[in-house]
């Protein structure tokens, strides 16, 4: 397959001498003239961009650095210009670097010299292409890096913010808002401890039928399991399910990396809630012992008493209405007596049961006031972290 040559634009009002360099370039460049500049603007805008503009300084009453200058400045024309002209002087060469042309040319021009150049230019050209792809390509890289640095961040950001969740609710909230900003679409499942299953979806809320029973099917199946675009995060107190990860880019191998992360937090995360709810109906359940067992206890002293003092009045009674010896008497008088005695203990034992109780609800009512300071704590700490954040 033939390679094209290089296309050359040449501009000089010199009929003659324009023919000459088209002559000399003809060989290795594909050669295009034009004697004013009018005449090079109609052929530029009929044309694709020329890969070099040769230009004399002076086109008729105009100045070719100045055209070059124009080019330059709206990225049209040729990719390189060369600005020839009579007068080698410093102060030429310099208007040619100002006008942005890539060399400058002294009349008369060396014909080997002038083939010399342009294929230089061109050699630079194909530099400067193979530079500009490599920095394309390393600008894609580095796009890339940011973008999959962005996601594990975020993934990183919902794993603290998870933290702070104290209900199912909160948990879906933070999860939501994580797989909105990410543009994903899913279903969560809880299968809290000792509580019924609950579906949720980041689209509408509720779960469609056969949402909640592929999650149900899949519950049982490896922490990541994949069917199309559709993968499943599992986990034995919740899954995740996401709708909309195509096979093949680079944004769902992240983001499987990520969420496989992310459903270990969400699912220690429900695991605490569900430790603390359970601790929680504990509590109640020891508190209300207490009380029951402090009100029984309290019913049986008064019970007790009541015998008690039944005995003593009707011993008391039988001294006045029986016609005892004294022998009798100080038998009867040692019973009560004992009786009394052991009243007495019986006292101390149930007053030291209901130190025990009162300690024991003490202790209750202090559990509960360290969870909620717990609770308020992480709370205000989540917020100062937002503040550091925003």
């Amino acid at each position: 397959m033939s390679i094209s040559k290089p296309k050359v634009l040449i501009i000089d009002d010199d009929g003659c001498y324009l023919e000459l360099l088209s002559e000399a370039l003809s060989d290795n460049f594909h050669v295009t003239g034009a004697t004013d500049l009018v005449s090079a603007d109609k052929i530029i805008n009929n044309t694709e961009i020329f890969d070099i503009a040769l230009v004399d300084e002076n086109v008729g009453e105009e100045k070719g650095s100045e055209w070059i200058k124009q080019k330059v400045e709206l990225n049209i024309g040729a990719e390189s210009f060369v600005l020839y002209s009579g007068l080698a002087t410093d102060e030429a060469i310099l208007q040619g670097l100002d006008c942005g042309a890539d060399d400058f040319l002294a009349k008369p021009i060396s014909l080997l010299t002038l083939n010399s150049k342009l294929e230089k230019l061109i050699n630079y050209q194909h530099t400067i292409h193979h530079f500009e792809k490599e920095i394309k390509s390393k600008d894609h890289v580095i796009n890339v890096s940011m973008a999959q640095a962005s996601k594990y961040g975020s993934c990183m950001q919902l794993s603290s913010r998870l933290n702070h969740c104290f209900t199912l609710e909160s948990i879906r909230e933070e999860v939501f808002s994580y797989l909105y900003s990410m543009g994903l679409k899913g279903c969560l499942g809880f299968y809290p401890i000792n509580e019924e299953p609950s579906f949720v979806s980041s689209e509408n809320g509720c779960c469609s039928p056969v949402e909640i029973g592929v999650m149900k099917l899949l519950r049982e199946k490896s922490r990541l399991y994949r069917f199309g675009a559709r993968t499943i995060f599992n986990h034995q107190l919740v899954s995740l399910l996401i709708l909309n990860l195509e096979d093949g880019t680079t944004d769902t191998d992240i983001f499987i990396d990520a969420l496989a992360a992310i459903i270990e937090s969400i699912g220690a995360r429900v695991g605490f809630i569900s430790y603390q709810k359970s601790l929680l109906d504990v509590q109640k359940n020891i508190e209300s012992a207490v009380v029951k067992t402090k009100n029984i206890v309290e019913l049986s002293k008064h019970h007790q008493q009541d015998v008690m003092n039944e005995i003593v009045q009707s011993i008391g009674i039988s001294f006045h209405i029986l016609d005892l010896s004294e022998e009798q008497e100080n038998y009867l008088a040692n019973l009560v007596h004992n009786a009394l005695k052991n009243h007495a203990r019986d006292d101390i034992n149930f007053l030291e049961v209901t130190q025990l109780l009162d300690q024991a609800l003490g202790n209750v009512k202090n559990l509960e006031q360290l969870n909620a300071s717990q609770h308020e704590q992480e709370i205000n700490d989540h917020e100062e972290d937002e503040d550091v954040l925003f």
